[in-house]
This record gives structure tokens, C-alpha cells and sequence, in this order.
């Protein structure tokens, strides 16, 4: 009796574990198509505006590095 109580219980888990799985990927390409976009943006205004660019660039690397100095 316990063995089959055990098979159902391990076969709900690894639907549990092919849905999160798929979620997962789902979410990542997402995340890709976000990236993709966001660096052909970020790109084009660094062409645009390169001094502006480095500037941005430069004030944000001094902001981490004050906020990592604080951790």
C-alpha cells in the first residue's frame, strides 16, 4: 500500500517540478527579449550622445561604488 501512495506522491512531484521548470524558461526568454531590446536602446543613445553616455556611465560607477563601500 505505502508503495503505491509513494508513485503517486513522486509523480505529483515531478508535475510540480515540469511546470516550475517551464515557468522558468518561459521567464528567462522573456528576460532575453527584454536584454536585447534594452541594449540595442541603451546603444543607439550612447551613439547619440556619447558624452552624455560616459557621464552616466561614470556617475554610476560612482554610485555602486559608494554603495558598496557601505556593505
Amino acid at each position: 500500500m505505502e508503495t503505491n501512495g509513494c508513485k503517486e506522491v513522486a509523480e505529483v512531484a515531478r508535475e510540480r517540478v515540469h511546470e516550475v521548470q517551464e515557468r522558468v524558461a518561459d521567464g528567462l526568454e522573456e528576460l532575453r527579449a527584454y536584454a536585447g531590446s534594452a541594449d540595442k536602446i541603451i546603444r543607439e543613445f550612447a551613439r547619440d550622445r556619447p558624452l552624455l553616455a560616459i557621464g552616466c556611465a561614470v556617475g554610476l560607477g560612482f554610485l555602486i561604488g559608494r554603495l558598496a563601500s557601505r556593505a
